[in-house]
């Protein structure tokens, strides 16, 4: 009985944790945004990074501190990655 209610507590603390993350989104700085949005759409199409990279003729290591949100990038880069992802430039900086 214990165990389920420290199980239970557990999955409630996550489950606020990542609403709390959602709510947060708006307030993270740009570069960390479109880092997860950029890192959020080469996962829905099964890019890795050295793939990502290669399509945008990047650097493994330069998408890899985009997608941390190390790296303000110039728009040729935001282009280059929107293009290369198939999306709009505001779907990468929403």
């Amino acid at each position: 009985m214990a165990s389920k209610l420290v199980h239970d507590a557990q999955s409630m603390r996550r489950e606020m944790d990542n609403q709390e993350q959602t709510n947060n989104l708006s307030d993270m700085r740009i570069e960390t945004r479109f880092g997860r949005n950029v890192q959020m759409y080469r996962k829905q199409r099964h890019y890795t990074q050295f793939q990502l990279a290669e399509l945008c003729g990047l650097n493994q290591n330069y998408i890899s501190e985009i997608e941390n949100g190390k790296r303000n990038v110039t728009l040729r880069v935001l282009n280059d990655l929107a293009e290369a992802l198939g999306v709009e430039v505001k779907e990468l900086v929403d």
